[in-house]
């Protein structure tokens, strides 16, 4: 658990930004991921609740605008949200902890298993990041190659294109548990292909196949083993959409 030594609530973007540009400074989300992080020096929290930052929006052509601080449970109540990024949403916590994680929080842990993240990556997710240099957009997969460009930045949205089918495919060593592999398909709207997986890399990764992978293994599961998982249920998820 992370140590707090103090605490900021700034009321604007710009007063956050000139918080993080000082030592030891983190941002606060929801909370869910600062506090399971085994930090050793003591923290100064910047608390993003008072920004404005939540919330689901329409802008045209199926495009959606989610706030980075719209929780999980929200995503998964709103029925303007693609059923599958809801589903993804749902499992990925405990109905508990879905009330406080949010999407901007999910994005910048880059869990390795997040079905949520590979979701947001199928639907051609771009990040929206204010830093003291301005406002950049970039898509996710771009990102999660690149994650240090989080360094004192915030990130204030995600954009998706809502449009098209989606299917996902997973295997746990239980229905409660994270995956050990999930893959996630999308046939857009004008019949192009997008495949994402899980528990195959550091980050959830965009792929065209499984061909060049090499998962690293653990516990739940050797590199071998995961990526005959990949292959099986990237092609459950690709026959699923058509």
């Amino acid at each position: 658990m992370a140590r707090v030594a103090g605490y900021r609530r700034p009321s604007t973007l710009a007063e956050a930004l000139r918080l993080l540009d000082r030592p030891s400074t983190v941002v606060l989300a929801g909370g869910t991921r600062l506090n399971g992080e085994p930090r050793l020096d003591p923290v100064i929290v910047v608390d993003l609740q008072a920004l404005g930052l939540g919330g689901v929006t329409r802008l045209g052509d199926g495009t959606l605008r989610i706030g980075a601080m719209t929780t999980l449970q929200q995503v998964v109540d709103d029925d303007d949200v693609p059923v599958a990024l809801r589903d993804a949403a749902r499992r990925s916590e405990p109905s508990t902890l879905r009330a406080a994680a949010t999407v901007g929080g999910c994005v910048a842990s880059a869990e390795p298993t997040s079905e949520l993240l590979a979701t947001l990556l199928v639907h051609d997710a771009e990040v929206v990041l204010a830093g003291r240099d301005g406002v950049d957009t970039l898509p996710l997969v771009s990102l999660l190659l690149d994650l240090p460009r989080l360094e004192g930045r915030i990130i204030t949205a995600l954009t998706i294109d809502g449009t098209g089918v989606t299917s996902a495919a997973r295997v746990g060593r239980s229905r409660a548990d994270r995956p050990i592999v999930a893959a996630v398909a999308r046939r857009t709207g004008d019949g192009q292909l997008r495949l994402a997986l899980t528990g195959v890399a550091a980050t959830p990764v965009l792929v065209a196949g499984v061909e060049g992978l090499s998962p690293p293994g653990d516990f739940r599961g050797s590199g071998e083993y995961r990526l005959a998982l990949a292959a099986t249920l990237a092609a459950r998820a690709l026959e699923a959409v058509g």
